[in-house]
């Protein structure tokens, strides 16, 4: 976990900005232009979405860490009673040897009277040495849980230690990637604010936002893909996890969350690396694509080369041809 945090850290430490190109002068390039600005965006967007998954992982793992401690340390507090316990119990019947008890076979038949005395107190001398062996096994036995119970007790504050600075550092980063992302994102709104009508037309063009919700087939990845479907229009907003708006890894997570699969990080890499991993050939509706690499940008296959997914801002949900040149992971879940 910690080397998976510190690959995060180094993924969102910001680089130098640099200047926006300047508005072009031509429609065709000014579609162009700022469909790289969203492209850009999206990246910077799935780089957070991915941080943020990982600053929640580190703050569960904190609470548990946490929740060791104290376990962990009330364990150790039983053990320490249970030993001294049996200590004093151990220490009652050693003194007992040593003050009349005479626990010995000579001493016992020196003692005797009769053959019966002798009998009696070799019984009596049997049964204390088995009470005392007993006593010792039940605080040998305490000793070991109550130093077992304290190295888990150490090793689960340091768990919540590093967890504690992970977190601290993570969410630092998350501010500052947060800053970076949000810059881009206004620039391709601000770009987007000047186009024409038919420019928008031009950049949003391509895609159905009719596909049939009822595709065939049983299982959670069709439930799943057949809520995305449901979701035809819906806007894309960065950071979107439904169910009015949605990013790309937003629609994946919150489609299969309505197919009862939960537990999928908002986060098209992440994403990517779930469930097995399958070849074009094997595709079926609710199977995960991804694009490019690294990988910014995912969707769920509905048939015939074609597959749902939230693409861009200023765009909505819908259903396009996979760009098959560019898919770098395709998976199945469930």
């Amino acid at each position: 976990m910690t080397a998976v945090t510190v690959i995060a850290l180094v993924a969102l430490t910001p680089t130098a900005a640099t200047a926006d190109p300047a508005p072009p002068g031509d429609a065709s390039t000014a579609v162009k232009q700022l469909a790289e600005l969203s492209r850009q965006a999206e990246v910077l967007t799935e780089r957070w979405n991915y941080a943020r998954d990982q600053l929640n992982s580190r703050r569960a793992d904190l609470e548990l860490a946490r929740a060791d401690v104290n376990a962990a340390g009330a364990a150790a507090e039983r053990a320490r009673v249970v030993q001294g316990q049996y200590r004093g119990q151990v220490d009652r019947l050693t003194n007992a040897s040593f003050q009349g008890a005479r626990l010995n076979r000579l001493s016992a038949l020196l003692v005797s009277n009769s053959p019966q005395d002798f009998l009696d107190q070799m019984s009596a001398l049997d049964m204390l040495a088995v009470d005392n062996k007993n006593a010792l096994d039940r605080l040998t036995g305490a000793v070991a849980q109550a130093r077992q119970a304290q190295l888990s007790a150490n090793d689960a504050a340091a768990r919540a230690g590093q967890a504690e600075h992970d977190a601290a550092r993570l969410e630092g980063d998350l501010t500052r990637s947060r800053t970076e992302m949000d810059r881009q994102i206004e620039v391709v709104k601000q770009r987007l604010a000047q186009l024409s009508r038919q420019d928008r037309a031009s950049y949003t063009s391509g895609g159905d936002i009719r596909f049939p919700i009822n595709v065939l087939g049983s299982g959670a990845a069709v439930q799943a893909v057949r809520a995305a479907l449901s979701k035809q229009g819906s806007p894309y907003v960065w950071g979107g996890g439904g169910p009015a708006t949605f990013d790309c890894s937003g629609l994946v997570k919150w489609s299969f969350q309505q197919a009862g699969v939960s537990g999928l990080p908002h986060s098209a890499q992440e994403q990517a690396r779930m469930g097995r991993s399958i070849s074009q050939s094997q595709l079926q509706p609710g199977d995960l694509i991804a694009l490019y690499s690294p990988i910014t940008h995912i969707g769920m296959y509905v048939g015939g080369g074609r597959y749902v997914n939230a693409p861009q801002s200023g765009d909505v949900v819908k259903v396009s041809p996979v760009p098959w040149s560019q898919v770098t992971a395709m998976s199945r879940i469930g």
